[in-house]
């Protein structure tokens, strides 16, 4: 069968560059292309001339986005069918984050114009909690919920032998059928994440616009023990972590490395030194082979201390990203976070020690935020003076406890306007203490601060081609 997956556009409309691949889309093509199917993956995101911008002007081109949707004949679209055309698929497979699930519509809506009886498949974040959001629109077949590569495999084999038969023995699907919206069982989470292909990188539809570096976004291990309460990893992924060995990440850094040239990788697991050995075995094996490489990972700041992050840097750490989210133990508290300010201002410590980068991850806007605990938060930026802040407005995610708390209070809905809810948008509707207006400025106000704080620490970049996104 020949299958194209689809990364809907969101900051392409903004002329941001996004950075790195749609890992997941090209992790599924590799599973399909194993049994034999023929796959492409088509990043609409990608744009190989966008700007890395500060927060505050991604902010105030959010409206661009907004235009984008809305413009039936923005050459944004005109490349998406036209790519569509040009494949020639049997299936069509849509990834949609919250913030995407119009721009995912609009693609499905696209693909059954170019061709109606083909099938149209979403998968990702949102379709896993509002699958029947996405189902209701007659361009949407079937969604895939959750852990997508074992579950689109068996999807893909069972349109092959009957597109007319419902899938309803297929564990993870929910579909539309006569009877109406029919949802099989959950599907457990891949046990043995070894056992996966690395990601078929090679699938892209236009290698030729990403850099070496753009392949490097690596997932080490899927899951997360913590329950931050504005966090939905633990949605798609589970709270049980599962691990990839050290050797299988050590065999595909390699493998990146000799097919594309990458010497800069990226862990994108949810905290990366969540397993200190396996980490440690990480370190010692890449240093034993002597990789001649550089990366940066993700992880909380109560899972670092001297030795591990010595080691780490032994071997080619160069950026530590800390979740340090709030300065309020009021808010620390609400989010669930499960980390003091204390512990944040050690491994701020150990980091300085070591001379290596890091950057802190700061979240404002959930709902008992109050003018008092964006101050502390300021403030406790200065006292730690990271090299580099990555600001973010909160957003409620779906499946996570502060979402289901705004919708026990009627604040919030799955039919809500889910492209207004973009982590780098001013508003928020969502702050119980605060009236939008006086959010709206305190937002500003923080985004200010951060852009010349960023500025002022721009001379302590480290040696290696970082790459700093300015969203989360």
């Amino acid at each position: 069968m020949r299958v194209l997956f689809i990364d809907p556009p969101f900051y392409r409309f903004m002329n941001f560059n996004r950075y790195y691949y749609p890992m997941g889309l090209t992790s599924m093509a590799a599973v399909l292309i194993e049994k034999g199917h023929k796959v492409e993956v088509y990043d609409a995101e990608c744009l190989e001339q966008g700007e890395t911008l500060p927060w505050s002007a991604v902010a105030c081109r959010h409206s661009d986005y907004l235009r984008g949707l809305a413009d039936e004949g923005h050459p944004v679209w005109r490349e998406v069918e036209a790519t569509v055309r040009d494949r020639k698929a049997d299936l069509i497979g849509i990834t949609a984050l919250s913030v995407k699930a119009e721009s995912a519509r609009r693609v499905a809506a696209i693909c059954k114009r170019v061709e109606p009886d083909m099938p149209v498949v979403v998968g990702g974040d949102h379709p896993t909690v509002f699958p029947e959001q996405f189902l209701r629109d007659p361009s949407i077949d079937f969604a895939v919920r959750g852990e997508g590569e074992a579950t689109i495999a068996e999807l893909v084999a069972h349109l092959e032998r009957d597109r007319n038969a419902a899938p309803s023995a297929i564990a993870g699907v929910s579909s539309r059928t006569e009877g109406g919206i029919r949802h099989s069982a959950d599907r457990e989470p891949i046990a043995d994440l070894d056992r996966l292909p690395f990601p078929a990188i090679e699938a892209l539809t236009d290698m030729t616009s990403y850099r070496p570096v753009d392949f490097g976004a690596i997932m080490s291990s899927r899951g997360c023990p913590y329950g931050c309460a504005f966090c939905g990893v633990a949605t798609v992924w589970g709270r049980k972590v599962r691990y990839r060995s050290a050797a299988n990440v050590i065999a595909e850094i390699e493998r990146l490395k000799e097919r594309y040239g990458t010497t800069y990788f990226s862990f994108r697991d949810a905290s990366f030194t969540l397993n200190r050995q396996r980490v440690l075995d990480l370190c010692s094996g890449l240093v034993s082979r002597d990789a001649q490489i550089q990366w940066e990972c993700l992880t909380r700041a109560d899972l670092l201390d001297d030795e591990l992050a010595e080691k780490m840097a032994d071997a080619g750490c160069v950026t530590v990203r800390l979740g340090v989210e709030s300065g309020s133990p009021q808010i620390l508290k609400h989010m669930n976070k499960h980390v003091s300010l204390d512990a944040v201002r050690r491994a701020a410590q150990v980091l300085d020690r070591l001379g290596m980068y890091w950057a802190a991850y700061i979240l404002i806007g959930t709902p008992h935020e109050t003018p008092e605990t964006v101050r502390q938060t300021i403030d406790f930026v200065k006292e730690i003076n990271p090299p580099f802040v990555t600001l973010a407005r909160f957003a409620p995610i779906p499946g996570s406890r502060m979402y289901n708390e705004l919708a026990e209070r009627g604040m919030i809905g799955p039919e809500i306007d889910w492209s207004m809810e973009c982590n780098q948008r001013l508003c928020s509707h969502y702050v119980y203490a605060m009236e939008e207006a006086e959010f709206e400025r305190t937002m500003a106000e923080v985004a200010a601060f951060v852009e010349v704080h960023n500025r002022a620490n721009s001379t302590r970049l480290h040696r290696g081609d970082l790459r700093l996104e300015n969203t989360r």
